[in-house]
C-alpha cells in the first residue's frame, strides 16, 4: 500500500500495466504522470492535456521577477538502440510564451517585444542554460535524450550494459497518448539480431573487465 500512493498507481491499474506488457503494451494513466510532474513542479502551476499522438502542456511561473504562462505541444518518438546509446527524440511544437503588460524585467520585455524564438525551442533553451549529459542534442525544435546518459545508469558500468542488453532484445519502439493514458509499444529486436548479440556480449564483459582492471582499463 505504501509503494502504491507513492507512484499514485492502484491495484487495479498495476494489473493493467502488466496485463499489457504482455500483450506488447503499457499504458500509464496520464493521472500518474499529473501526479508525478506536480510533485516536481515546485512553485510552477503545469497542465498536461492530450494532444493525439502527442501532449499539450500549459504552466504558468514566475521568472527574472515576471509572471509568465507557457504552452507547448511535445511528441515523442520510441527508443532508438544503436550500439550503447538507447535516444528518444522529442519534438517541441506550437511554442506560446505570454506575461501581463506591466510585468517587469529583461525576460518579460522580451516576451513582450516578440524577442523570442518559439520556432526552435529547442535551440533557444540549449542557448539559454548548461543542459544535462542526458541530453545529447537540443537544436531547433527537436531534443535528443540519450536514456544510458541517465546518472542512475552512467555511474554503473555493469548496470548500463545489462540494461542496455535487456532493451535490445524487447523495448519500446513507440509513444503514442491518448486521451487518458500514455501508451508505451513494446518491440522484439528494436535494433536487430546483430545488435542484441553485441549488447549480451558487452554485459558479460563488464563484470570480467571491471574487475581485471578496476581502475577503468588496461594500461
Amino acid at each position: 500500500m505504501k509503494s502504491t500512493r507513492k507512484t499514485g498507481l492502484e491495484p487495479a491499474q498495476v494489473l493493467r500495466l502488466a496485463t499489457g506488457a504482455l500483450t506488447g503494451r503499457i499504458s500509464i494513466p496520464l493521472s500518474v504522470i499529473r501526479a508525478r510532474v506536480a510533485q516536481m513542479s515546485g512553485k510552477a502551476t503545469i497542465t498536461l492535456e492530450a494532444a493525439s499522438p502527442g501532449l499539450r502542456v500549459r504552466g504558468e511561473a514566475h521568472a527574472l521577477g515576471a509572471p509568465i504562462s507557457f504552452a507547448a505541444r511535445i511528441d515523442a518518438d520510441g527508443v532508438q538502440v544503436e550500439g550503447e546509446k538507447r535516444t528518444i527524440r522529442i519534438t517541441l511544437s506550437e511554442v506560446e510564451l505570454s506575461t501581463t503588460d506591466g510585468a517587469p524585467g529583461p525576460l518579460a520585455e522580451a516576451i513582450r517585444d516578440g524577442m523570442i524564438d518559439t520556432q526552435n525551442p529547442a535551440t533557444l533553451v540549449g542557448n539559454m542554460i548548461s543542459l544535462p549529459d542526458f541530453i545529447v542534442e537540443a537544436e531547433g525544435r527537436t531534443v535528443v535524450i540519450d536514456l544510458m546518459r541517465i546518472p542512475a545508469l552512467a555511474k554503473d558500468d555493469v548496470v548500463r550494459a545489462t540494461v542496455a542488453a535487456a532493451t535490445s532484445y524487447l523495448c519500446v519502439t513507440s509513444i503514442r497518448v491518448n486521451e487518458d493514458s500514455i501508451d508505451l509499444r513494446l518491440g522484439l529486436l528494436p535494433g536487430g539480431p546483430k545488435e542484441a548479440a553485441l549488447s549480451t556480449a558487452r554485459a558479460a564483459l563488464t563484470p570480467a573487465v571491471r574487475y581485471l582492471w578496476p581502475s577503468g582499463g588496461p594500461r
